[in-house]
C-alpha cells in the first residue's frame, strides 16, 4: 500500500461495501426461502417472500451495491494499489453484468404469478453464483492486504 493512501478512509470504504455484502446476504436467504415456498406450492405467500417485491428490490440493491463496488474509490484503489489483480477485477466487473442480467430476467418472471413455479431454479443459480462472487472478491482483498512494498 502506498504511504499516502489515507488508511481510516480506504478501509471506510471496504467496509462500508462489506456492510453491504451483509445486506445482501439477508436479501439471499430471503430468495432461498421464497423458493423452498414456491416449491412447496404456499399460497399465499408471506409478504416478505412476495416474488415481484424481493426480485424489485434485488435489481435495484444489486444495480446500487454493483455500481459502488466498480466506482474509482473502491475496484479502481484495488488497482491503483495492487495492478496485478486487474484481471481478476475485470472478471468480477463481468460478473456483474451477468448477475444484474438473470436478476432483471428474474424479476420480470415475477411479475406474472402464473410462471412463480419456473423461479426457484434459477433464483438459485443466481444466489449460488453470487456466494460464488462474494468469496472472490473477499480473495482479492486479501490478496491486495498481503501486498508486500
Amino acid at each position: 500500500m502506498s504511504a499516502s493512501t489515507p488508511l481510516p478512509s480506504l478501509f471506510g470504504r471496504f467496509t462500508s461495501i462489506l456492510q453491504e455484502h451483509d445486506r445482501l446476504g439477508k436479501t439471499m436467504r430471503r430468495l432461498r426461502a421464497m423458493c423452498v415456498a414456491l416449491d412447496e406450492a404456499r399460497t399465499p405467500l408471506p409478504a416478505e417472500l412476495a416474488p415481484a417485491h424481493l426480485l424489485t428490490d434485488l435489481c435495484a440493491d444489486l444495480a446500487e451495491h454493483f455500481a459502488a463496488e466498480e466506482a474509482e474509490e473502491y475496484f479502481g484503489t484495488v488497482v491503483d494499489e495492487a495492478p496485478a489483480l486487474g484481471s481478476q477485477i475485470a472478471r468480477l466487473k463481468r460478473e456483474h453484468v451477468v448477475m444484474l442480467t438473470a436478476a432483471e430476467m428474474l424479476e420480470q418472471l415475477a411479475m406474472d404469478e402464473s410462471r412463480w413455479s419456473q423461479l426457484p431454479s434459477p433464483t438459485r443459480e443466481l444466489v449460488a453464483q453470487f456466494e460464488r462472487h462474494e468469496r472472490a472478491e473477499s480473495t482479492l482483498l486479501r490478496q491486495l492486504f498481503s501486498v508486500q512494498p
